[in-house]
């Protein structure tokens, strides 16, 4: 993002430089650009610390290591060539990680990568070789598991829900014929008929649609380690639902106070 990379004048006889990420570069030095700042790790005791200080190089953008969901924490990244347990310790650095770009099939790369290995040493084992999607899957199968699951009876009590919505209303507004039959002998309009049902109806399911929101924004934190970049009180999810459950009710008062309306009030009164 700024500053530059490591290159080959990175050396061990080189001044020891590093590359941090946004979440290091914001915290220790904030509202300062990073490239050129000087630190040191801890080595337990500041009078005798005896690490060398480092200049920041260059500053990335933040990686996810391991929880994809949790925020990103402060890296460092130092070249090899400076790393002294690498240069010097054998058993310090047991693998290594290569990773290789093709704007081909990921297939077709697979037998090419193990024979340029072997062809600078066949006595190195490959361990595993996997492409970045497969990498992907790997770790979001739980989460993507857990995820589908929820889905899945969300959508099912959405429907029982919204069924049972309009069920009750339609079974309300079907049982008020005869009152509709009155309001429309004695000179009421279809039109003031259909707003009265539409706002009364309304009313409980506002009522209904508040309570769940207390609800929804009180239960969706549990699911937070399912989400990524995602606020479990996500706005337009919570405005989604609010907005299809007070459809669902103005539909069913709507259609049959619409059928009684229609009707001849000397019909409905009959009826009745």
């Amino acid at each position: 993002m700024r500053g530059r990379d490591f290159e080959e004048r990175d050396s061990e006889t080189a001044p020891p430089v590093a590359v941090i990420n946004q979440t290091m570069a914001r915290r220790c030095w904030p509202g300062e650009d990073a490239i050129g700042k000087r630190f040191r790790l801890d080595s337990g005791s500041a009078s005798r610390n005896t690490k060398p200080w480092m200049t920041v190089v260059g500053v990335i953008s933040d990686a996810k290591q391991w929880n994809w969901a949790a925020r990103a924490d402060e890296e460092m990244y130092i070249p090899f060539l400076q790393d002294a347990d690498y240069l010097h310790n054998p058993a310090s650095f047991l693998s290594m990680t290569l990773v290789a770009r093709t704007s081909g099939p990921v297939s077709a790369l697979a037998p090419l990568v193990r024979e340029r290995i072997r062809a600078i040493d066949r006595n190195v084992p490959i361990a595993a070789m996997t492409s970045m999607e497969q990498v992907v899957a790997d770790a979001m199968w739980q989460p993507r598991m857990a995820t589908s699951v929820l889905s899945g009876f969300a959508v099912l009590a959405l429907v029982l829900a919204t069924t049972g919505i309009f069920a009750v209303m339609s079974y309300i507004v079907t049982g008020r014929t005869r009152e509709i039959g009155i309001r429309m002998a004695l000179g009421a309009r279809q039109a003031d008929v259909l707003w009265m049902v539409l706002v009364q109806s309304q009313r409980p399911v506002a009522l209904g649609v508040a309570l769940g929101l207390c609800g929804a924004l009180a239960l969706t934190r549990l699911m937070t380690a399912l989400l990524y970049e995602v606020s479990p009180s996500d706005p337009a999810v919570l405005a989604g639902v609010t907005g299809l459950v007070a459809a669902v009710a103005a539909v069913a008062g709507l259609l049959p106070a619409r059928r009684a309306a229609r009707i001849d009030p000397l019909i409905a009164l009959r009826n009745e």
